[in-house]
């Protein structure tokens, strides 16, 4: 077996396994889910505060983790989400309490490093477990990943294919306009074919008219494309200014956490504003 073959191997084994456990934890109990998406982002935190120590800043990678969990447990659990979201701002102000007595030469950039998993991590798998557990839109979510995937796969084909014109060539530089182009035509088409899937008649309109739900889909995969490839490239220039390839080693072919989720976590944020919008204009 050749190198080339083995490494394809297991990187398409290690994505089966990845894609097969996010996709189940929409047919199991939510609390498989919550666990999972835990894991994630506790790795993903980690990965992160991992990274910015190789440039001189201190982290407090216990309390980060500690954070984003409890983060993303007040998304799952409605009963635990007043203490747990408290008790995350209460560790924040901690932060700048113990660099008082570290007596670093720059407190406030590891104060903001510290800050930021919460926002960039903690926050877009909260708001996946809100829409999960409390709004009822599994079916939304599980066609979040979906698009994502399917963006994330033709734009590499497409790019690889057919790229001539680059998009960010100092941050990402396979990144093409064609390859993104085609990614865009793909998820937007997936969108509107998953709006006559019955399993996904209830993720966004399921008592409007049929053009509507239609072109409703549509504006979805195009916000999921844009904001998933936006953060693609946003995850690739923090990787780049840190002068390192993958998050972490985690997942065989894939790199870490954060390299998995990169497009997830800026899009979440943006999808659930949209199915707001769609909802409020409906």
């Amino acid at each position: 077996m050749s190198p080339q073959f083995k490494s394809l191997l297991t990187r398409t084994i290690s994505g089966a396994v990845f894609v097969a456990l996010v996709v189940g934890s929409f047919f199991v109990p939510s609390y498989f889910q919550f666990a999972l998406f835990v894991f994630f982002a506790a790795v993903a935190t980690y990965e992160y505060l991992h990274i910015v120590e190789t440039d001189g800043i201190r982290s407090h990678k216990v309390l980060g983790v500690l954070m984003t969990v409890l983060m993303v447990e007040g998304g799952y659990i409605r009963q635990s989400m007043s203490f747990g979201w408290l008790l995350v701002v209460l560790l924040m102000l901690s932060i700048p309490v113990i660099e008082l007595f570290r007596k670093g030469e720059k407190p406030f950039n590891n104060i903001a490093h510290n800050f930021l998993p919460v926002l960039w991590i903690g926050v877009p798998f909260t708001l996946a477990g809100v829409t999960n557990v409390m709004l009822f839109q599994e079916e939304a979510l599980l066609a979040l990943f979906i698009l994502l995937w399917t963006s994330d796969t033709f734009a590499y084909c497409g790019g690889s294919l057919f790229g001539k014109h680059k998009m960010f060539e100092r941050i990402s530089p396979k990144k093409t306009w064609e390859g993104f182009a085609i990614g865009g035509l793909f998820a937007c088409g997936v969108a509107v074919g998953l709006s006559f899937v019955p399993y996904f008649h209830n993720a966004l309109l399921y008592e409007a008219s049929t053009t509507f739900n239609v072109l409703a889909w549509l504006g979805f995969g195009l916000v999921v494309f844009v904001t998933g490839t936006l953060g693609d490239l946003i995850e690739s220039m923090f990787k780049r200014s840190y002068g390192v390839k993958d998050s972490g080693n985690i997942m065989p072919g894939h790199g870490g956490m954060l390299d998995r989720f990169d497009s997830f976590l800026f899009a979440m944020p943006f999808c659930m504003i949209y199915w707001v919008l769609i909802t409020f204009i409906y």
